[in-house]
């Protein structure tokens, strides 16, 4: 805003209208670090709202929103006299009274259907009209195992953050076993990550155990059983080429077995020479899923899995997740997908998580 030569007086009030209008308001002092992933969408958001610009550009934009906010920015763009350009791979269906025109990129061509006729060869060339491949899985379970919560209390604290104080989610009971689908539903900031920073040992709880087949671990213990899938997978990939980064996989364990990690690759449609910070997100969230299945952990937590992604892309890699009878927690924000994966649902509310 200041390179807009604008007065301070209108920086502020832009501002304050952009955060007040997004939830923000709150959380105006906050570091980026401690928001959640769909607060993070939001800033970006109220940073486009403020600067007010005559063409907006949204690049996956309802992705990481739970549903009040894709309603909110759905009005938004509504009522905006503003030129309006999405790119979405996702929530295709309520874009119908939304826009003008639909158009799909195909084969690096861009072509103009009727919107029911685009829709139809867009889930055909996803491949979202294939067979869901959780549906009748067969899985290779060498030994069940049982995670379960008892009574968990768990603090979390925005250092950053001066108008709110620490919030509180309380975990009476949860459990997930070897080739389950469990999903978590909840809104923005309500404590999904938190739970699962808790439950895959990132973090400690206030107090209450996790156990393991009936048995307390501690955080240590826990990260060996459990792998946890951040929302952002460039956060976990860091090495220079595909075939690295899945060797440190082996490494890791103390194996080495380029057999595997060839499969691997095959497994998650990789070529082990590409360079990660070069792959479309798509691909580096297949790379993310491919280290932790080489690390062959018990439980896979997958946060947001689905965001960006097609439904049939992200089922594929929670199938190739499962194969070995690994139980699966997934959080998402979209019910139409929780409802191809979930056995059983999890939700937040009023700072208690519990079965629906």
């Amino acid at each position: 805003l200041e390179s807009m030569l604008l007065s301070r007086e209108s920086m502020k009030e832009r501002v304050h209208s952009a955060l007040c209008h997004w939830g923000l308001e709150k959380l105006r002092t906050s570091s980026a670090q401690e928001l959640s992933g769909g607060e993070r969408k939001r800033v970006l958001l109220a940073v486009m709202e403020a600067i007010d610009a005559r063409l907006w550009l949204l690049d996956e934009a309802f992705d990481d929103l739970d549903e009040h906010w894709r309603i909110t920015l759905k009005q938004m763009i509504k009522e905006t006299d503003k030129t309006v350009l999405v790119f979405a791979s996702r929530y295709l269906s309520t874009f119908d009274d939304l826009f003008d025109r639909m158009l799909l990129l195909e084969d690096k061509k861009i072509l103009s259907y009727p919107s029911q006729d685009l829709l139809s060869r867009f889930a055909f060339l996803c491949k979202d009209t294939l067979p869901n491949p959780l549906e009748h899985q067969e899985l290779d379970i060498q030994n069940k195992h049982l995670l379960t919560v008892d009574t968990l209390r768990i603090e979390r604290k925005r250092i950053s953050t001066i108008s709110i104080g620490s919030f509180h989610l309380d975990v009476d009971d949860f459990s997930l076993q070897s080739g389950e689908l469990v999903t978590l539903v909840a809104p923005n900031g309500s404590g999904k990550s938190s739970f699962s920073r808790i439950l895959c040992g990132l973090d400690d709880p206030l107090h209450g155990l996790i156990l393991f087949d009936g048995q307390p671990l501690t955080s240590k213990e826990l990260s060996r059983k459990i792998g946890y899938l951040f929302q952002n997978p460039d956060l976990q990939i860091f090495l220079p080429t595909v075939a690295d980064e899945l060797s440190w996989s082996m490494h890791h364990l103390g194996r080495s077995c380029q057999e595997a990690i060839t499969l691997c690759a095959e497994l998650f449609e990789l070529d082990l020479d590409d360079t990660p910070t070069t792959m479309s997100y798509p691909q580096r969230k297949a790379l993310q899923a491919a280290v932790y299945y080489l690390l062959d952990r018990p439980f896979y937590i997958l946060d947001e899995l689905d965001s960006a992604l097609t439904y049939h892309s992200a089922l594929s890699i929670i199938a190739r997740l499962r194969r070995n009878g690994a139980g699966i927690l997934l959080i998402t924000h979209d019910r139409q997908f929780a409802s191809k994966v979930s056995q059983r649902c999890y939700t937040i509310s009023e700072g208690r998580l519990h079965r629906v």
